[in-house]
């Protein structure tokens, strides 16, 4: 068994994701990584790409599967039992996949997400209302984590009440989708979250029974087809998997956002002047520093990229923060401009398992941002505070502004 807390930067070819370097800024490794070795052989097995032209053509091409041919996943914790994402759609291929993806696609349709402007505007607005009449504000627990939360409570059919309390289970429980990579503390928290959130969801499952409604877990538990019908064990894994997934990642995008744009005040200027940029405001911030810097594939097939034939149950990761600065792509990627042109990120991923929350998150991120910008004319990010989360997405855990001119 490979130890991987002695690996060094040099066998990770100097872009190690484990390093407190590359959590606090992953681009500058990236880029020397991406020049130096674009496909790259990790010291665990794993190949990492980071070009952006051979990521969008394996995502649309390649001979993909999200598990190795014998079914196991080359990622999850063997020892995770209850709440595993093994069973969960995002790990699962063909037919089972589709079956599932149809099922929750309604809760996110264009109608849906359009249907959650009004609350997701008054999140906001309460918010932000509180964090002027303070002078200051943590944008993560104010408004990034506040609205998302609310608004997956929504979707998902958990009591508002409870927000707070899966707050650390979903930060913990994202550790999961890498988790063989991850320190033994970091799994040991990952199975904990696991076990608490299969607990929540087990009781939530029993009393929803009871009294069905219009949210996306009534449906779970309704579903069925002409064959089958989810079993209870696959209601309580996509209930943890949809609420882990959709809730942390549009935190890093707020955030993240958010954080670009005070760090870039030209940029947040000429977003007031002109608000209409707001959806490419938005592209470009998931461009920029995307919530979800690395994916996964597991060739079914050999395949060639960059002159090299990769075999069969080969893993890759393709790096996606990688893919969105380069410079063969996007012409001075490590510039922030909101009004660049041509914005086409990997943020969402690609293919069959393109993120099937990206209408939501993107509403979300325009209003959160959006009223952001035009309530708040100069604020000052507190940096000796900021800190990132316990997340393996890169969502910050804290990020105070003192609010300078509103």
């Amino acid at each position: 068994m490979i130890d991987l807390q002695a690996l060094g930067d040099e066998d990770w070819a100097g872009a190690n994701p484990l390093s407190p370097a590359y959590r606090d800024d992953p681009y500058p490794f990236l880029h020397h990584l991406r020049a130096r070795a674009p496909v790259n052989h990790t010291p665990i097995g794993a190949v990492r790409l980071t070009r952006y032209a051979d990521i969008v053509r394996l995502l649309r091409e390649g001979p993909v599967r999200m598990t190795l041919s014998d079914g196991s996943s080359p990622n999850f914790d063997p020892e995770d039992r209850r709440g595993s994402f093994r069973e969960f759609m995002l790990n699962r291929d063909g037919p089972p996949h589709l079956r599932l993806r149809q099922l929750v696609a309604k809760a996110f349709t264009r109608r849906a997400v359009a249907q959650m402007t009004d609350e997701i505007q008054a999140a906001t607005g309460e918010a932000l209302a509180g964090a002027l009449a303070r002078g200051r504000l943590d944008v993560i627990a104010d408004l990034a984590r506040y609205v998302p939360a609310r608004m997956i409570c929504r979707v998902m059919g958990v009591p508002d009440e409870d927000r707070e309390r899966f707050t650390g289970w979903t930060q913990a429980r994202t550790n999961a989708f890498f988790a063989r990579i991850l320190p033994e503390k970091v799994v040991l928290d990952v199975r904990a979250a696991g076990e608490a959130l299969a607990d929540y969801f087990e009781e939530l499952v029993r009393r929803r029974r009871e009294k069905l409604g219009d949210d996306l877990l009534s449906q779970l538990i309704l579903a069925s087809d002409a064959e089958d019908r989810l079993t209870h064990e696959e209601v309580i894994v996509h209930a943890i998997g949809l609420l882990t997934a959709g809730f942390e990642t549009t935190i890093g995008l707020i955030g993240n956002g958010i954080r670009a744009l005070l760090s870039h005040p030209q940029q947040m200027d000429l977003l007031r002047a002109d608000p209409a940029r707001i959806d490419n405001a938005v592209e470009e911030c998931l461009r920029f520093d995307a919530p979800v810097l690395m994916i996964w594939r597991v060739l079914a097939e050999d395949w060639e990229v960059a002159g090299e034939t990769l075999p069969k149950d080969t893993v890759i990761w393709p790096v996606i923060g990688a893919a969105n600065r380069d410079p063969a792509r996007f012409p001075d990627p490590d510039v922030f401009d909101i009004a660049r042109r041509d914005v086409a990120h990997l943020a969402f991923g690609g293919g069959s398992h393109f993120c099937l929350g990206h209408q939501l998150a993107r509403m979300e991120a325009r209003i959160a941002i959006g009223a952001f910008c035009a309530a708040i004319r100069r604020a000052r990010i507190v940096h000796e505070e900021l800190a990132w989360s316990a997340s393996f997405f890169r969502v910050l855990g804290r990020m105070p502004v003192v609010i300078e001119d509103a």
